[in-house]
C-alpha cells in the first residue's frame, strides 16, 4: 500500500513513497478496492456541508468520510489521527481556517501523527471564491473572504451551502489554488486542492 507522509516543513503538500513493488497490469475479473479517505474539519457549517455535497461526487475514485469536530486545529488533528488508527482510514486529512489560531502547534503535531493539515488563509472561504475566480488580492478576515465570495454566489449564507453552486467549478478552483502561495503563510491561499486530488 502507498503511504502519504506529510511534508517536514508542515506546508500540508505530501511524498508518496512505497516499501514494494506494484504489478500495474490490469487483472480482468478484478475489482480494485478504493482506499478510504478520512476529511476531518472543526467548521461546523460551510466546510461540512461542502465536503458532504464533495463526497456524493460521481467521479471520486477514493471513498471519502468527513467527521466534524469541535475546538481548535489541533484538536482536529489529534482527532483524525486516533479515528484514522481506530478506524483503518488509508489518509487522513484535516481541514482548518488560519483565522485567528496560531498554526506552529498544529503543524508539529500534524506531522508527528503523519496527519495532512489543510490550511485556508483567512479561511475556507477562499477556496470557495476560487470555483469562480480568481482571488489574489490579500484578505483582512473571514469576513472579507465572505463579501468577495457573495459577489459570486448569488445570496450567499454560510449557514446554508448549496454544493450545486460550486460543482462545475471544482477543477478550477484546484488549478487556481495550485497558483497561489502556500498556506498557512500566503493570504489568499489554500491546500484543499490536495484533498481533490487524492480522491480523483
Amino acid at each position: 500500500m502507498t503511504k502519504r507522509r506529510t511534508d517536514p516543513r508542515g506546508t500540508g503538500r505530501n511524498r508518496t513513497g512505497s516499501s514494494r513493488e506494484t504489478d500495474l497490469r490490469r487483472r480482468t475479473g478484478v475489482r480494485e478496492q478504493r482506499q478510504t479517505v478520512l476529511a476531518v474539519t472543526n467548521g461546523e457549517s460551510t466546510e461540512r456541508a461542502y465536503l458532504e455535497g464533495l463526497r456524493q461526487e460521481p467521479w471520486l475514485r477514493q471513498r471519502l468520510v468527513v467527521v466534524v469536530t469541535k475546538g481548535s486545529p489541533i484538536d482536529a488533528v489529534r482527532g483524525a489521527a486516533r479515528r484514522r488508527d481506530d478506524n483503518d482510514f488509508d489518509e487522513a486529512y484535516v481541514v482548518c481556517d488560519v483565522d485567528q489560531y496560531p498554526v506552529a502547534g498544529p503543524v508539529a503535531e500534524a506531522r508527528k501523527r503523519d496527519v495532512t493539515l489543510l490550511w485556508s488563509n483567512p479561511s475556507f472561504e477562499v477556496w470557495l471564491i476560487l470555483h469562480h475566480a480568481t482571488c489574489s488580492r490579500y484578505l483582512e478576515n473571514a469576513d472579507k473572504a465572505g463579501e468577495q465570495l457573495g459577489q459570486h454566489v448569488r445570496g450567499w449564507d454560510k449557514t446554508r451551502l448549496d454544493f450545486d453552486a460550486f460543482r462545475d467549478g471544482v477543477s478550477a478552483a484546484v488549478d487556481r489554488a495550485r497558483k497561489l502561495g502556500d498556506p498557512p503563510d500566503a493570504n489568499p491561499s489554500t491546500a484543499m486542492w490536495q484533498l481533490v486530488e487524492a480522491l480523483h
